[in-house]
């Protein structure tokens, strides 16, 4: 038995003990990169995409924002875009005009049919 046993203490001395520190170095990194729960390097990689996106829509609403600035600038000095909207969007009418504002039936309204 103790001869058994010298012979795997010496398997592992020889062959086994010289990789322990690099089994150990292979193990740590291993863990940092996929089991560490906050730090790893998935969650990393996963919110850095994360902000990429975020990033490119703040940069659209910004175009946005700017386009809708020159509108209003244009729109303010546009006698014709300021009708056009004070008609459209709140009804207004000159003196001699009639104003007729169309509606759409809902689609479950029950059509009316005249049968005589």
């Amino acid at each position: 038995m103790k001869e058994k046993l010298a012979k795997i203490l010496r398997f592992i001395k020889q062959y086994l003990l010289p990789y322990i520190p690099a089994a150990l170095i292979v193990g740590f990194v291993v863990w940092h990169l996929f089991v560490l729960k906050d730090n790893s390097y998935i969650d990393i990689c996963e919110n850095d995409a994360h902000i990429r996106a975020l990033k490119e829509e703040i940069a659209r609403e910004e175009a946005l924002i700017e386009q809708l600035k020159e509108e209003i600038d244009n729109s303010e000095s546009d006698v014709i875009t300021i009708d056009r909207i004070a008609r459209e969007k709140h009804g207004m009418q000159l003196p001699y005009e009639d104003v007729y504002i169309v509606v759409d039936a809902p689609d479950n309204t029950p059509s009316i049919s005249h049968n005589n």
